[in-house]
């Protein structure tokens, strides 16, 4: 096998190429076709569906039904203080976590029980994406904090439309219901979260 150098090629400022056997690569050709593949690799994936693709939740989903769900989802920003639902009110839907932080909290007789926080990458209140319901905590933006929302009616207009997706979701949102269950019979939560 021989290696040659070159001192420029197309204004890179060097490159080997192996000859195997007595084949010549002609570089032009293998620079046009690597120029003509990235015409066909997908642009990068949007950053807050990037985060959204990490939630438990939405793990199954393809690029496509990312895409897809990304018509579903809804930019919502809260200053620090603002509550995001309270305590007894009629769940409508769920929350990702795209940036900032939240407390979730319980009344107890004396004062509020802290839940948890929730951070980027985390969801919440997503048990009421499968049914009106009260909300089991209060949820207040500890500083500024932009989530992406998704309510329960888009979630049945989803499932009628690509029923695939909407199974996945409802899925992933049993399943993420399971394991809270199973931490708070095995004794690890004491509480289940803002849901």
């Amino acid at each position: 096998m021989e290696v040659k150098s070159y001192p420029e090629f197309n204004g890179f400022p060097s490159a080997k190429v192996r000859l195997f056997a007595g084949e010549k690569i002609q570089l032009g050709r293998l620079w046009s076709l690597m120029n003509l593949l990235e015409l066909f690799r997908p642009p990068p994936l949007d950053p807050m569906l990037k985060i959204v693709s990490g939630v438990s939740i939405f793990k199954e989903c393809s690029r496509a039904e990312l895409e897809a769900l990304k018509l579903h989802l809804h930019e919502r920003h809260f200053l620090a203080g603002e509550i995001v639902f309270d305590e007894g009110e009629e769940g409508e839907g769920m929350y990702v976590v795209i940036r900032g932080k939240l407390r979730a909290s319980r009344k107890g007789l004396l004062k509020k029980k802290t839940l948890g926080v929730i951070k980027p990458g985390e969801c919440f209140g997503e048990m009421a994406l499968l049914g009106a319901g009260p909300r089991m905590a209060t949820v207040v933006a500890e500083e500024a904090t932009t989530v992406l929302a998704m309510f329960r009616p888009e979630l049945v207009s989803l499932a009628e439309a690509r029923p695939r997706l909407g199974f996945k979701i409802a899925m992933g949102v049993a399943l993420v219901l399971e394991a809270r269950l199973r931490r708070l019979a095995d004794g690890e939560a004491e509480e289940p979260s803002a849901t």
